[in-house]
């Protein structure tokens, strides 16, 4: 889970800079909040629904995954809406942000699971 978060937040990072280099300032947070909506709660998704272990626990495990999925959804909606309400953005630079770390949290997790490929 470490490694994922980390190779989403570095490769977000990435990223902004390059678009920080290439425009403005503006332009590199606009990416990297957008980036940071989706990253955190799926954070947050995996810490509460990996918190259980065991075959006994998988009742528990079941609701976490109900109850996790619906906090995820509820703070990006809120973050996202809070970004757009407050903060000065580039909107195409934080959607592309956003969409950009919805598609790494589906690839990440089979690239770094290459090796096992067998």
């Amino acid at each position: 889970i470490l490694k994922i978060f980390l190779c989403q937040m570095l490769s977000a990072a990435v990223i902004a800079g390059g678009f920080l280099a290439v425009r403005d300032g503006l332009a590199g947070t606009s990416f990297l909040m957008g980036a940071l909506c989706a990253v955190l709660p799926h954070s947050l998704f995996t810490w509460y629904v990996f918190r259980f272990r065991g075959t006994d626990q998988l009742q528990l495990i079941l609701k976490s995954i109900y109850r996790g999925e619906t906090f995820k959804f509820l703070l990006m909606a809120l973050l996202v809406m809070a970004v757009l309400k407050h903060v000065v953005i580039v909107d195409w630079l934080f959607f592309s942000g956003l969409v950009f770390a919805l598609i790494l949290q589906v690839f990440l997790p089979i690239l770094i699971n290459y090796d096992n490929w067998d």
